[in-house]
């Protein structure tokens, strides 16, 4: 039984997903079988590190001591090993792994797995890409992760893209080299300088795209899939789909990928596709998303199942008479409350410079004060101007006009600017983008005009993006946070820290996705025990009557 349970923990793991039944069996007699309490210690921080922990069954939540104090960094889950980083490192545990229910996991000795992975270039490889992608994570730490989100995978364009983004600046300074030599007979010490001017360019060439190919990252973690794309000086942009929007995974190579371990990882959506271009080691980045978006397909069973058990251990440990009703079993979690009389309203009615203020559950965004500027700008600066004037004849620095005909003339004048000014601001602050328990929404009110409301129920969402484009969005943080519903978008144009944006969508997503799973899980228990109810019922009708058959 143990040899079985051994088997069907190496199947899930990745690096292996091309080992043979003959080959898991071998490799599971070196296994080393732990069942652990909940509460107790699996690894210890600063330990020496002498296996690779793999998860058969519970759950292990991983700390790591800091500076700072304890830091929570995720769970793992069956089919997740622990120990890559710390493998090939060399050095001691990094995290203190702590069981958070009953679980069993097997110890991979170090020497053994060492010779398996020397003689299997392949899983090697894969191998490697799990350490790397567990370096890269904890060095990186990204601040829009969700709380208990894992990264499993974490991968950048290969190096040889780098290369080939290099030959320009590199011809470059090879120019620049003859320039200099031909230009010193032609033109003197001009050419030096211009010789000086594209070398210096070429060298700026160069450093922005190591740096744009350093900032561009391909993640999957526990909950999604994620395409993090930086343009220095020119954009900043996120597209990212949940894993049970995934449809499909496929593989693409050309004749240089397959050579040297690159390719592209296509991952079909409802919205499209996601492209992870010219990635390291495709195969084992694809494996990591089949692994995890059928591992989120299992977790909602797994929940369903246990939550069904549940619910038959309550009605037997009842024991309800023939007669007795059931009691209802606890509503599933609601969200905030909103009138709905007022919830066309709200937002609308807040006239402060905020960009960002929640009322009754819901989460109303402006666009940023930069927006603002920009359209009252004209009509602010006609303002001041003409209260400058005011204030110059009021003080003698102006002559002419008479002063009661100076007063009204530029008073004429300032009524419809100011007018002006306040119809540009109410313009800006009655343009509001909104995230509510159930919807997201879109209005557009020009004053004194027709108000536009946009309304899409969150269920309906398929995926999001961030786009921050220019230097501008990037220093004072806005952009557009666009959100595909079918085959429409909503575009929130121009909002504060739009990935904080982003995640108050996706949080918000996941909320009502939960609250609506737990709902038909509820539905389906409440089905099932009165089904069990009436056969229970019904079963001890027959004894009843039975009993009184015998007695007769």
């Amino acid at each position: 039984m143990s040899e079985d349970e051994a088997v069907r923990t190496l199947q899930r793991l990745h690096f292996l997903r091309g080992a043979d039944e003959a080959t898991l069996l071998e490799l599971a007699r070196d296994l080393r079988r732990e069942e652990h309490r909940q509460g107790s210690l699996v690894t210890v921080q600063g330990q020496p590190c002498q296996d690779l922990v793999l998860v058969a069954r519970g759950e292990l939540s991983l700390t790591q001591g800091t500076a700072q104090g304890e830091q929570a960094l995720g769970i793992l889950e069956p089919g997740d090993t622990l120990g890559e980083l710390e493998f090939a490192s060399g050095g001691p545990w990094r995290v203190t792994a702590v069981a958070s229910r009953p679980s069993v996991v097997y110890r991979w000795p170090r020497a053994a797995l060492s010779t398996f992975l020397e003689g299997h270039p392949g899983a090697r490889q894969a191998f490697r890409f799990t350490a790397q992608s567990r370096e890269s994570a904890e060095r990186l730490r990204f601040p829009w992760l969700a709380e208990g989100e894992v990264i499993y995978a974490l991968a950048r364009k290969h190096p040889v893209i780098l290369a080939q983004s290099f030959v320009l600046p590199a011809l470059l300074l090879l120019a620049s080299a003859a320039f200099a030599w031909w230009g010193w007979g032609a033109f003197g010490g001009l050419g030096h300088w211009g010789a000086l001017g594209l070398a210096a360019f070429a060298v700026l060439l160069g450093l922005w795209q190591w740096i744009d190919w350093g900032n561009d990252y391909y993640i999957v973690t526990n909950r999604r899939v994620v395409w993090l794309e930086k343009g220095v000086g020119l954009y900043d942009s996120r597209q990212e789909a949940p894993l049970h929007m995934v449809l499909s995974v496929s593989v693409s190579t050309d004749v240089l990928g397959r050579m040297l371990g690159f390719g592209d990882v296509i991952v079909r959506t409802y919205t499209g596709q996601i492209p992870f271009r010219h990635v390291g080691n495709p195969w084992a980045m694809a494996a990591m998303v089949e692994e995890h978006w059928h591992r989120a397909r299992f977790r909602r069973g797994r929940e369903d199942r246990e939550g069904k058990i549940q619910a038959v251990q309550e009605l037997l440990q009842r024991e309800p008479e023939e007669d007795e009703p059931l009691p209802p079993p606890p509503p599933p979690p609601s969200p905030p409350p909103v009138d709905g009389r007022r919830e066309a309203q709200i937002g609308l009615d807040h006239w402060t410079f905020q960009m960002r203020f929640e009322e009754q559950g819901v989460i109303t965004y402006r666009k940023h004060w930069f927006v603002l500027l920009r359209r009252i700008g004209l009509p602010s600066l006609t303002v001041l101007t003409l209260v400058g004037l005011m204030g110059a004849r009021l003080g003698g620095l102006i002559q002419a006009p008479a002063l009661p005909t100076a007063l009204l003339g530029l008073g004429a004048l300032l009524v419809p600017a100011a007018l002006w000014w306040l119809y540009e601001y109410a313009d800006w602050a009655n343009d509001i983008y909104q995230v509510t328990p159930k919807h997201i929404v879109d209005v557009h009110k020009k004053p004194l005009a027709r108000e536009v409301r946009k309304v899409a129920p969150l269920e309906n969402i398929l995926g999001t993006e961030v786009d921050r484009k220019g230097i501008l969005g990037l220093l004072l943080n806005y952009g557009n946070v666009i959100t595909n519903v079918g085959t429409e978008q909503f575009i929130f144009e121009g909002v504060f820290d739009p990935a904080g944006v982003q995640q108050d969508i996706v949080r918000a997503l996941d909320a009502h996705m939960e609250r609506q799973r737990q709902a038909e899980a509820r539905q389906r228990r409440e089905e099932m025990v009165e089904w069990l109810s009436v056969y229970h019922r019904q079963m001890s009708s027959r004894r009843a009557a039975g009993e009184t058959d015998e007695e007769s």
